[in-house]
């Protein structure tokens, strides 16, 4: 829809609501065109694209609120889903935590969120493209899978009170696994963005082959505590579970990493400095709408500065009960690197382990940020500063926080990220201690 298409579809909804004397209506549109491919055991095995549309109708009354959703725009679709949302509102339970609609917002414009050749790419150039990425493994003779996604999205949001924004983007992904014929190697490469030019298929491909290559017959190691050099797509990985704990409601409410006995550890020193770690919802690679579920505009931010806690994030509700401003919802994480190589973090290292990726990851603590999950596709020995073979695959236990504590490495930042996981821009990294909590016979 273009912008007085979805004005006119607004205007209607609002006007429906506003029937019912004393009704506060929040809506929210959001569509996706999708492409995608994917293949396994060296050849296509479906495409498709999808186009996907969400219309929610959100209404409050005397206090009360609930919301309606449904995937069709016609009138009787709208009129349907305004009446389920006064019903459902006039039966549900008061909510004390209700807010005011805000008015209108000014937001910070993302640079470059949409790209025209992402918008226009086909079946037809993926098919080409995991074409080229097959070929490279044929010619490696090992079998390969992966999948390529590509998107076109909008979301707008709109209320009663005159609050109006839409955001428009574009998303692409690329992943492949390669398995030697026997079995017991595998390698992973991926790459994301929000412009198709900025992947590469057959040179992604290429780095799984080598990693699947040189990963086969791993010896053992026994599992214990290592100096690890981990990947970005480790890193970006076990981060997510560090990036929620900002959230100010369930600091002051002892549920957070950064609480502590009578406030939070806001200004605290508690990682190298090194370590910043920030959001940039005007990058449009990481592929962020400058708003967040309540409408609150996203404004870069520096939640860890040179090792620091600078910030908590504060929904409207929580800023209103705090006295404190409301920050919204954070999106679009950066972790500040350096300029190491990943060559130059293994030479640091006398006896350790390179880690590509993590799979599998689940939270084991909230309050410490434990996590466990398990190493995969590329796991390798690292001897006197250089990589001596593959090893077998762990379990690990272990906490972000602690992963960045004990950091003395960092690479130039990378984007990470699938067409499931939101995107980052975070390094490889080096640190110490890291558990590998049990040997994993999984390749």
């Amino acid at each position: 829809m273009n912008d007085a298409q979805l004005q006119r579809l607004v205007d209607r909804i609002l006007m429906l609501g506003r029937a019912t004397k004393g009704a506060q209506i929040f809506v929210r549109i959001a569509n996706t065109q999708r492409g995608y491919t994917r293949f396994a055991a060296s050849e296509i095995t479906a495409a498709a694209t999808i186009e996907t549309v969400s219309l929610a109708v959100t209404i409050a009354l005397d206090g009360r609120v609930a919301t309606a959703t449904t995937n069709q725009l016609d009138d009787r679709a709208l009129d349907d889903a305004v009446g389920r949302a006064l019903r459902m509102a006039r039966l549900s339970p008061p909510n004390p935590e209700l807010m005011a609609p805000l008015a209108r917002q000014i937001y910070p414009v993302v640079k470059a969120a949409v790209d025209p050749a992402t918008s226009a790419m086909t079946a037809v150039a993926r098919t080409k493209a995991v074409a080229a990425a097959i070929r490279a493994a044929d010619d490696a003779k090992v079998t390969i899978a992966g999948f390529y996604d590509h998107a076109t999205s909008y979301v707008a949001i709109a209320n009663s009170a005159g609050l109006y924004a839409r955001h428009d983007s574009t998303a692409c992904s690329f992943s492949t696994t390669a398995r030697t014929p026997d079995g017991t190697g595998s390698g992973w490469a991926g790459a994301a963005s929000n412009k198709v030019a900025d992947l590469d298929p057959a040179a992604l491909a290429t780095v799984a082959v080598a990693k699947a290559q040189s990963s086969a017959k791993a010896r053992h190691l026994d599992a214990g505590k290592y100096t690890v050099v981990l990947e970005p797509a480790a890193v970006g990985a076990l981060l997510e579970f560090l990036t929620g704990a900002f959230d100010a409601r369930r600091t002051d409410e002892g549920r957070s990493y950064f609480a502590k006995p009578g406030g939070s550890k806001v200004g605290d020193k508690l990682f190298p400095d090194t370590i910043t770690l920030r959001t940039d919802p005007t990058d449009g690679a990481l592929v962020t709408a400058p708003f967040d579920a309540e409408g609150l505009p996203r404004k870069p931010t520096t939640w860890l500065d040179q090792g620091t806690p600078r910030h908590l994030a504060y929904s409207r509700y929580w800023a209103q009960h705090q006295g404190q401003p409301a920050t919204g919802d954070p999106a679009g994480w950066i972790l500040d690197g350096g300029k190491a190589s990943l060559d130059d973090l293994v030479k640091g290292v006398k006896r350790g382990v390179l880690i590509t990726r993590f799979w599998y990851l689940r939270s084991l603590d909230p309050q410490t940020l434990m996590v466990t999950g398990l190493t995969r596709d590329g796991t390798y020995l690292i001897e006197n500063g250089a990589v001596a073979g593959p090893v077998n695959n762990f379990r690990f236990n272990e906490s972000p926080v602690q992963m960045l504590a004990r950091c003395d490495g960092l690479g130039v930042p990378k984007l990470v990220g699938d067409a499931d996981d939101p995107r980052m821009r975070v390094p490889a990294l080096r640190t110490h201690e890291f558990n590998l909590a049990s040997v994993s016979e999984a390749v």
